[in-house]
């Protein structure tokens, strides 16, 4: 689906983190950076609008950021600088090791959803690549 200057196709199949990354790395692409309220907005509405059910608890997808380099360092993997977040409340935590970051939908509104959690890479979950269209 196109949005401004991107494409974005959604995977629903739930992957690894580094293996989600090369699927977008082989189409041209990344796992998406957030860089305003803006944008998260657009791709939660994507996935609301992808998923047979939007409320499920724990539904969530991978985004390009990590601290895979230095702890608590997050970057993005596209190189856009971290300028914005919107993390869950009492995250990032690392709990566990967990160095990648996923947008969890599990809140009871729209204002709840789209909040960020630091993740084990190794973890499956779904995910959006992102690719300029140019």
């Amino acid at each position: 689906m196109e949005i401004g200057e991107y494409c974005y196709q959604y995977f629903g199949n739930q992957m690894k983190f580094h293996d989600a990354e090369g699927v977008c790395n082989r189409l041209g692409g990344f796992l998406p950076s957030i860089r305003n309220e803006e944008e998260g907005n657009t791709i939660y509405q994507l996935w609301k609008g992808l998923v047979n059910h939007p409320t499920q608890k724990d539904s969530a997808y991978w985004i390009g950021l990590r601290d895979t380099h230095q702890e608590s360092k997050f970057e993005w993997t596209d190189g856009t600088p971290l300028e914005y977040y919107n993390w869950i409340p009492g995250q990032p935590d690392n709990n566990g090791g967990e160095d990648c970051v996923c947008v969890r939908n599990d809140g009871n509104n729209d204002d709840e959803r789209q909040r960020w959690n630091d993740m084990r890479c190794d973890w499956g979950q779904a995910f959006f690549c992102r690719k300029p269209l140019n």
